[in-house]
């Protein structure tokens, strides 16, 4: 949790939260009354209370999750802080809504398999949607997916990993308690698996459409993107320049940066990144503006990393990200392609945002040539590169990366073509940022303290 949210803040998100916890629970009821079986991290307390009625079902899941705090503790040792102990209070909340919202489904019983079918699917909704509320808030964690990230950190094993084995551990383990105590398997049933599989896509689909409220909790409702251009002459030139696929805004930005003589960073920052955030250059190329590589890893990442620590990689990864991107403004006037550089570099004065954008026919004209793919290819390829960018994008800042307001320029290069977008930038810098019109570009370089150094990297 960001130790700088003032208190207003964290009661909205508290309040998000415990609203989170509370749906959450209410899904996990209505899943286990379909008697298709229940989640996986609800599998053990399920058997226990039905083996022994004198506690409930929640009471034994709060008796669970405490075990696994105990082992948390083990496991962290001085590792583990005062905030982590939030777990306590918030599974009693999530224990005794799921005892309530137990007793309140306790004269609802399907009929008939449709009828338990119908039940366990509107669970794994409010499940879903219960889990988005808990990341959106962002401010603790429950305490099966704090154990899985305990194990995790200390031996260092990636979290969707540890939780897709620990989903599989407690189910299997349930298994042979109800088989042991019981004589027979319940809890883990088709119901089970059916959870396992829709209500991470069905929360990645939630946290989509809500991940503005993240955003504005963050910044309490008062961003607003500074819509003039004032530069500080006092400080480097920077330029970002964001494209859709197939725009050129890549090449344009080349052309750019030899009509300004300034040095351009755009497949050179993959190496910056990796170092900032010690990163394996193969790891930043594969996930760079987007957050999987493939639907595979999506299905598992989305389905088990939750709540605020579910793209924990990522977020490191945005972070060098975001921390190269601002040593290089810092040290030196450049011109910056992609990588969210436009939104981090929003407070900068004197750094302009460009937005590159194209007719479909010219985009797939592009692609066709760049990349001698056919036409169907080309446009597969367009859709899939702006997708992934959205989808980052989003992620976070929480705002539409094509949307006008967050740029001081955006121009279509289907109009005006690469070298007159280039010449249109290069105009706006000479006249609002190099001011004196009389000095040559190595005197207004030598003026501004700035060593020219023209990227070389291949076009992309």
């Amino acid at each position: 949790m960001n130790e700088s949210r003032n208190k207003s803040e964290l009661i909205k998100r508290y309040a998000l939260f415990l609203f989170g916890i509370c749906v959450n629970a209410i899904g996990l009821a209505l899943m286990t009354k379909s008697a298709l079986g229940t989640g996986p991290t609800a599998c053990i307390p399920y058997v226990a209370s039905l083996y022994c009625t004198k506690l409930s079902f929640g009471t034994w899941t709060f008796a669970f999750y405490m075990f696994l705090l105990i082992i948390q503790i083990l496991l962290l040792r001085k590792k583990f802080t005062g905030q982590m102990l939030l777990q306590v209070p918030v599974t009693l909340a999530f224990s005794i809504v799921l005892d309530g919202a137990m007793a309140v489904l306790m004269f609802i019983t399907p009929n008939n398999y449709a009828s338990s079918l119908l039940m366990l699917l509107i669970g794994c909704v409010f499940r879903a949607f219960g889990i988005t509320c808990q990341v959106v808030a962002d401010v603790a964690m429950i305490s099966t997916e704090a154990f899985i990230k305990a194990i995790s950190d200390v031996f260092h094993v990636e979290f969707s990993i540890v939780k897709l084995s620990a989903d599989a551990v407690m189910a299997a383990i349930a298994v042979g308690l109800s088989l042991f105590l019981l004589g027979e398997v319940v809890a883990v049933r088709e119901g089970t698996l059916i959870a396992v599989i829709l209500v991470g896509p069905i929360s990645r689909k939630f946290t989509s459409k809500l991940s503005f409220v993240g955003h504005y909790f963050q910044n309490e409702g008062s961003f607003v993107y500074r819509s003039a251009w004032n530069p500080d002459k006092n400080k480097k030139l920077v330029i970002t320049v964001t494209s859709e696929s197939g725009s050129g805004g890549r090449v344009i930005a080349r052309m750019l940066g030899e009509k300004l003589k300034i040095p351009v960073y755009d497949k050179e920052l993959i190496s910056m990144i990796a170092d900032e955030g010690h990163f394996s250059v193969d790891y930043v190329t594969k996930h760079n503006e987007k957050l999987y590589v493939n639907p595979i890893e999506a299905f598992i990442k989305e389905n088990y990393k939750l709540v605020s620590e579910d793209m924990e990689v990522y977020r490191g990864l945005y972070e060098a990200q975001r921390s190269a991107i601002m040593k290089l403004a810092n040290e030196q006037s450049c011109i910056i392609v992609g990588h969210c550089s436009h939104y981090i570099l929003r407070e900068l004065s004197s750094a302009l945002h460009v937005h590159i954008t194209a007719d479909e026919q010219h985009r797939i004209v592009y692609m066709e040539n760049k990349y001698h793919v056919s036409f169907k290819k080309a446009i597969d390829m367009i859709t899939h590169q702006d997708a992934d960018v959205d989808v980052y994008y989003r992620h976070f800042t929480g705002e539409d990366w094509k949307a006008a307001a967050n740029y001081h320029m955006c121009l279509d290069s289907t109009l005006f073509g690469y070298d007159g977008v280039a010449d249109i930038i290069e105009h706006a810098v000479r006249s609002n940022y190099m001011d004196d019109a009389s000095l040559s570009v190595k005197e207004v370089i030598k003026k501004y303290q700035d060593k020219p150094k023209v990227s070389n990297a291949a076009e992309s």
